[in-house]
């Protein structure tokens, strides 16, 4: 009880101080315009106000909109629309590129044995010129008129209403550039994070200003070493160990939160991202979502945690939802993101201690070295302490705030072995009981492959939506188990997404950010948005998998596929129906 109450007079004396606006761009971010522009819903999608670029300095902007208010006290739609199209230009920042190192038959497709699969992955590696773009030189010229991060090279976007670079997308995107090859357009990207990274001091949700003040998983050490080990570019390393620390120490200056389990104190990470206001690319979803509270400061600590369900990638899920009896049942009005330990992001953060020691290693800087290991010793020893539940044998979130594991499906779950995060003897000790867990949770059950949670809350990142980042995360888990029982499950879940999507690709010619577990190849929904194609981190998915398991995988298995009776049983037996509460 008592750490409770501290836990809330600490709520409220962040809240009651002034915080910073979502970035330091007022046409984007903290302004009478954004704020009428947005709640007049100008355009369906709330982040099209914010993607267009002024053709006047945003202070000439500013001035004459504020006479436009003086004048009308309270514009029309119509006038707003006008004001839009006088002073703003929907003319994207971005313009076409082809990588240099682009081929369109990459090493990597002699080792799949498969015709079709081999194809499937060669349609798959030629998107990667239609999702390269490059800065227009306006944008440099005049970047104080672009919501855009200026950056220098060329990139990869995930797609459709994602024309930017996002942070941990890129890890999956960075994976598939290099199994294809295309080094220097992984370098690239990478380099374009540090860009970001040295203006901002940290990397932001994605490249544009609006996202300024809250970041991703910090997986840029993980990228890196993607990177250092393809083309051992140890030059590469050497220039940028620093921005690779000033990642670390501003998470660890952020982020950190020391709590109470049992009789012991343990310090970990959690997602924080503490502005004021609505998101501006979803202003007007947050802000009507916030008139369901009268006072101002619950408002903004709803603010507050549907940005940082945004920082964590998950935005949204039933993983974000407390209840009143701690649960993850309701809606977004139940969303608690920060009073959730996540058992990824600690486990993300103790792989990039130990890539930080590693590399310092490379670079003969033993005693630096020793510090981060120490450290990533340390975050090991704590995940296990507090993430580890000995009953089900499996690592859960942590509700801080009622002190208990959050004892619910997600592929989070296994992260820890993802990342390398948990010591050589506890993970031959656990992986019985691990890949148990796995089996038992009915996880794995469903023909279009590892849903997100068995909650169908409505939310795009739950029941039944299968996301590329989660199937990977759980394939490489499992390998790490090092038994033969989990190497072969790991292919099985492995197989059971690529053809899912070599089925949704054949017939929809695109692939999709998000899959539907339940229906092999059918494209998610939910969520803020429509569904969206092109796309980066599934593409990456995909080539890992066909270059992993390329020699024996197949395209086609007669008993792959379940009828729509059994995956309707299988449906009502693993899922609880949360939609109308």
């Amino acid at each position: 009880m008592l750490q409770l109450l501290l836990l809330a007079v600490a709520a409220a004396t962040t809240l009651g101080e002034d915080l910073p606006p979502s970035c330091s761009k007022p046409v984007y971010c903290d302004s009478d315009l954004l704020h009428y522009v947005q709640t007049a819903r100008i355009f369906p999608d709330s982040k099209t106000f914010v993607d267009r670029h002024m053709l006047q300095d945003p202070e000439e902007i500013l001035e004459e909109f504020k006479q436009l208010l003086n004048k009308t006290k309270n514009p029309t739609k119509e006038q707003l629309q006008e004001f839009v199209e006088t002073h703003f230009d929907s003319e994207g920042e971005l313009e076409n590129w082809t990588p240099h190192d682009f081929t369109e038959n990459p090493i990597f497709l002699e080792g799949i044995r498969d015709e079709e699969l081999r194809q499937f992955a060669k349609d798959i590696h030629n998107i990667w010129p239609t999702l390269g773009r490059e800065i227009k030189p306006l944008v440099f010229e005049k970047p104080e008129r672009f919501s855009f991060i200026p950056m220098p090279n060329g990139f990869i976007i995930p797609g459709g209403r994602f024309k930017e670079i996002y942070y941990w997308d890129s890890y999956w995107i960075i994976e598939g550039l290099l199994i294809g090859g295309m080094k220097e357009t992984a370098k690239g990207m990478i380099e374009n994070l540090i860009s970001l990274l040295r203006k901002l001091g940290h990397i932001p949700n994605g490249s544009r200003w609006y996202y300024q003040e809250r970041s991703q998983p910090p997986l840029l050490s993980a990228m890196m070493s993607l990177y250092i080990r393809e083309s051992g570019d140890i030059g590469f390393l050497r220039d940028n160990i620093d921005a690779l620390q000033d990642e670390l120490n501003y998470w660890l200056d952020s982020q950190i939160v020391t709590f109470d389990k049992g009789d012991a104190t343990h310090t970990l990470l959690r997602y924080y991202a503490l502005s004021k206001g609505p998101r501006p690319e979803s202003y007007s979803e947050d802000y009507n979502g916030g008139l369901t509270y009268k006072l101002d400061d619950r408002k903004q600590e709803f603010y507050i945690d549907l940005k940082s369900a945004a920082e964590s990638g998950w935005d949204f899920s039933s993983r974000w939802f407390v209840d009143n009896n701690g649960n993850n049942t309701g809606n977004l009005t139940n969303i608690h993101t920060k009073d959730i330990i996540p058992v990824d992001l600690n486990a993300i953060f103790a792989n990039a201690l130990q890539n930080m020691a590693y590399f310092e290693g490379l670079l003969n800087k033993q005693r630096r070295g020793s510090h981060w290991a120490y450290l990533a010793q340390q975050w090991r020893s704590n995940i296990e302490a507090v993430f580890w539940d000995e009953e089900d044998g499996v690592w859960y979130d942590y509700d801080m705030v009622r002190g208990k594991h959050r004892k619910y499906f997600y592929p989070s779950n296994v992260s820890p072995l993802w990342m390398g995060a948990v010591n050589k003897h506890l993970v031959k000790k656990h992986s019985a009981r691990v890949l148990g867990y796995l089996q038992k949770s009915h996880g794995l059950d469903f023909p279009g492959g590892i849903p997100s949670s068995l909650i169908r809350s409505g939310e795009q990142w739950d029941f039944p939506n299968a996301w590329p980042p989660l199937v990977s995360i759980v394939v490489n888990a499992l390998e790490a188990l090092g038994t033969e029982e989990g190497k072969k499950v790991a292919f099985d879940v492995a197989q059971t997404w690529v053809r899912a999507c070599h089925k949704g690709f054949g017939e929809n010619k695109q692939m999709f950010e998000k899959y539907d577990a339940e229906v092999p190849g059918k494209f998610g929904g939910g969520g803020e948005y429509v569904v969206q194609t092109g796309f980066g981190w599934s593409n990456g998915c995909v080539l890992e998998f066909l270059a992993k398991y390329g020699r024996r995988m197949t395209a086609h298995d007669d008993s792959s596929y379940s009828s729509p009776d059994d995956i309707e049983s299988k449906e009502n037996e693993y899922t609880i129906d949360t939609k109308s509460q």
